[in-house]
């Protein structure tokens, strides 16, 4: 048992440690890029995307998935997996309801920009809204993931996500100035499919592989990932 705890320490301190390289970084790589994007967009632009857009994107993922996710990572070892992996695909559908809703509020009670400054705002609305509500699909892989202490495989995600962003958004900016803000909703979806990717690639490659070599893993197959029915027991948690 303190074997157990032991390790357990050890790795709520590693993910920690993780954490905070991974978002000393996020912040460098966003101060690089704004300031290297001045140069060939306007401060408009900018202030559009890295305010009402990120705020939207932002409200939106901590309304759908956040109580979720404290209710998953707060349960005590005695879990029934089938009934937590239903719960958290409730994020996509309550992500749907939510994005819909503050699309329209962004999009027809917010003031909106001049047409001229920042043009196909509502594109912009339209894809950062799609980016959460995709992101909603890896939900039961993050929470499994930090359930079970797979410390790096946040980071890892995260930190190819945001460097693909970061890759895509310098280099649109720099050879196609004229598409605006369609430059950054592109870089958007690509942290998206990467960050998708990431999660998905990794626990097919797990269940494949490691799942038979891993006798505390309680999933046996990417079917488990996804909503299951199980005959006289309850759905939900």
């Amino acid at each position: 048992m303190d074997g157990r705890d032991n390790h357990v320490l050890a790795s709520a301190a590693k993910s920690a440690t993780y954490n905070m390289v991974l978002q000393l970084l996020f912040r460098i790589l966003t101060f690089g890029l704004n300031a290297f994007t001045l140069r060939y967009v306007s401060r408009d632009l900018l202030g559009v995307v890295n305010v009402r857009l990120m705020l939207l994107y932002s409200t939106t993922a901590f309304v759908s998935r956040e109580a979720f996710r404290r209710v998953c990572l707060s349960r005590s070892s005695n879990r029934n997996w089938t009934q937590v992996v239903n719960l958290l695909w409730c994020t996509l559908p309550i992500g749907v309801m939510v994005g819909i809703v503050l699309s329209f509020a962004w999009l027809k009670l917010l003031h909106l920009p001049d047409p001229d400054a920042v043009p196909h705002y509502a594109i912009g609305v339209y894809c950062y809204t799609l980016s959460i509500i995709l992101e909603m699909i890896t939900e039961p892989l993050y929470v499994i993931g930090q359930v079970l202490l797979f410390v790096k495989l946040k980071v890892i995600s995260e930190g190819f996500a945001i460097l693909g962003r970061c890759l895509v958004t310098v280099m649109l900016v720099m050879f196609y100035p004229q598409w605006g803000l369609l430059s950054f909703c592109t870089a958007q979806m690509t942290y998206t499919l990467i960050y998708i990717c990431c999660y998905y690639g990794y626990f097919i490659w797990f269940a494949a592989y490691r799942v038979k070599k891993d006798d505390d893993f309680p999933l046996y197959s990417m079917r488990d990932f996804f909503p299951k029915y199980e005959k006289g027991k309850v759905i939900l948690l």
